[in-house]
């Protein structure tokens, strides 16, 4: 497949994820609803707990199902991307990063239905363990672990695409320290961390669309 459609395809996917993510974070602030809530080990009670505050359970579901569009949006976009980058980095490391990637996305979809699952359960009254928020808490660790792999190691073809591509690997690479810190600070410290790692992320998707759009017109421009 040529590069124009391919730089066409990233720089819509691109758009589209950075909007949805930045629709999410609305519906946060507007709600007080999120998933993050559920990515650390809490008592059943304090599941509960939260979800009587007003506005939550909608604002949780609609965190999700715009997360779980997020994940089609951002899944795609790599898969490409890999494509795109093809012939510009090693197979094993491109393979490596695409695996990676694909464990965040099958780790990511795990932990959306296993909330709804635990949100389920405490509405309707059926049994619920802490060890399901335990559970949880290593798998959106574990995910988020993987998406820091598969980042700098897609990083190394973004430095291939001038001063843009190189911005966009600096905003990659700082995506990633701000993950670790979260995974070793105590949750109600680490809202600020969570927020740097949203921005980081959404930041290096809108430059994404940004970089791809003008390469997509660079090649038309080339091609006339």
């Amino acid at each position: 497949m040529q590069s124009r459609p391919l730089d066409r395809t990233l720089a819509i996917l691109a758009a589209l994820a950075a909007l949805t993510v930045a629709i999410m974070v609305v519906g946060i602030l507007t709600t007080r609803g999120s998933q993050d809530f559920f990515q650390s080990a809490r008592s059943v009670e304090a599941y509960a707990a939260y979800l009587e505050t007003p506005l939550v359970p909608f604002g949780l579901r609609l965190n999700l199902g715009l997360d779980n569009l997020f994940m089609i949006f951002y899944g795609a976009f790599f898969i490409v991307l890999a494509a795109r980058l093809r012939a510009i980095l090693d197979p094993y490391l491109l393979g490596t990063a695409l695996a990676s990637l694909m464990l965040t996305l099958i780790l990511d979809c795990v932990e959306n239905h296993h909330i709804m699952t635990m949100v389920h359960a405490i509405q309707n009254g059926l049994p619920l363990s802490p060890a399901d928020g335990e559970l949880q808490m290593i798998a959106s660790q574990v995910k988020f672990h993987a998406s820091y792999l598969a980042v700098l190691l897609f990083s190394f073809g973004f430095l291939q695409f001038g001063r843009l591509g190189r911005t966009i690997a600096v905003v990659l690479w700082c995506y990633i320290p701000f993950g670790i810190l979260i995974s070793v600070t105590p949750m109600e410290q680490a809202k600020t961390l969570v927020l740097g790692r949203t921005i980081f992320f959404v930041f290096a998707f809108i430059l994404s669309a940004v970089l791809f759009a003008s390469q997509a017109q660079n090649h038309a421009r080339n091609s006339q």
